[in-house]
């Protein structure tokens, strides 16, 4: 392959040509200067992720308001800064020798998983909507040593969809969105709560807050989170949804669908007797009274099933890590005498 289309140059040529100008150039292998770039043009996989990527933002900023369109771009770039160091061996550009097998998987991870977030960007029931990213790269100390070390370099990737409008809830929303992306990714920093996730040098993370599904006045993001420890045996995951009223400019509350006397002890005994009769003896519910806090969460539920509510649970919570995060299904009409008056409203959206 002599020539490649890539969104290295890509953006960095739209942002010399100014906002309006189209975000697109390609370049000649044979002109490839530095590593990184020789390792585009070296690798078919990685010239073809890079050709993925090309395309997928162009296609993410199309019909982008220039406030948008800037905020994309600016990830773009921090993503291109962050591709070039994170798959080293010192969280540095490479400026000579070449990438070993280790750096190529690992740029063409990185390069697939950028394209995974932009196509993100998209029109869903009227709105535009697109990813803001933040990505960090940093040696890991504890490696520094190791030559043949699999994490000399700690990853962390953050994105978050936005709604391109100023108007009516989109500023709210797109304001506790990023916030609830602050506070998944701090709880990685090294002594967890708020610290950033920028101090966490030996451990990877990915973390994304996506536009599950808009019912009319309810929109249901997807929390998704994972986290390793540089020489774990394994990561570990999270699902969680936010639902957020856009009339009323907030996070659904478990008293926006259930209520009556002893509901939560009630929602909790249908829960688990549906996660027996799904998933039988893969269950560990040694202590099921734990669990109350888990199935009352509406971060936990999913509200756009018609049948009935899923309840989602994490790894470990109910079953071995192996068995991944089982969910649970109770049907409405097995609900229907501790669901509020408002019920109905919250989950189909008027």
């Amino acid at each position: 392959m002599n020539r490649i289309f890539s969104p290295l140059l890509a953006v960095a040529l739209g942002l010399i040509a100014g906002p309006g100008a189209a975000s697109a150039a390609s370049f000649d292998c044979a002109k490839a200067a530095t590593p990184f770039e020789e390792a585009i043009c070296a690798d078919p996989d990685l010239s073809l992720a890079d050709e993925r990527l090309a395309k997928t933002y162009a296609t993410a900023s199309g019909g982008l308001s220039e406030q948008a369109l800037s905020e994309l771009r600016a990830s773009q770039r921090d993503w291109l800064d962050y591709a070039r160091r994170a798959c080293t061996r010192n969280a540095e550009p490479l400026t000579s020798g070449a990438y070993d097998e280790r750096g190529l998987y690992c740029l063409n991870d990185l390069f697939n998983s950028r394209s995974r977030v932009l196509e993100t960007s998209r029109m869903i029931d009227g709105m535009r909507v697109y990813p803001d990213a933040r990505y960090t790269a940093l040696p890991d100390p504890y490696e520094a040593e190791n030559p043949d070390s699999n994490w000399p370099v700690a990853q962390h990737e953050l994105a978050v969809v936005q709604i391109d409008d100023e108007a009516g809830f989109a500023r709210e929303f797109n304001a506790l969105v990023t916030a609830e992306g602050q506070a998944i990714s701090g709880g990685f920093g090294e002594e967890g709560g708020p610290e950033s996730v920028e101090n966490d040098s030996s451990s990877d993370s990915t973390n994304t807050i996506t536009l599950k599904d808009v019912s009319g006045n309810r929109l249901t993001l997807e929390v998704n989170t994972y986290w390793y420890g540089h020489g774990a045996a394994h990561g570990n995951y999270t699902i969680t949804y936010r639902h957020f009223v856009k009339d009323e400019v907030r996070w659904l509350e478990a008293r926006d669908v259930f209520a009556g006397k002893g509901w939560q002890k009630k929602l909790l005994d249908m829960v688990l007797t549906a996660a027996k009769a799904e998933h039988g003896d893969a269950l560990w519910l040694d202590s099921p009274d734990d669990l109350v806090e888990v199935v009352t969460d509406p971060d936990r539920w999913l509200l756009s099933d018609p049948y009935g509510l899923v309840v989602q649970f994490q790894p470990y919570e109910i079953s071995a890590y192996a068995y991944g995060a089982p969910t649970a299904r109770v049907s409405w009409e097995a609900l229907a005498p501790i669901l509020a008056d408002t019920a109905d409203r919250y989950r189909f959206g008027y």
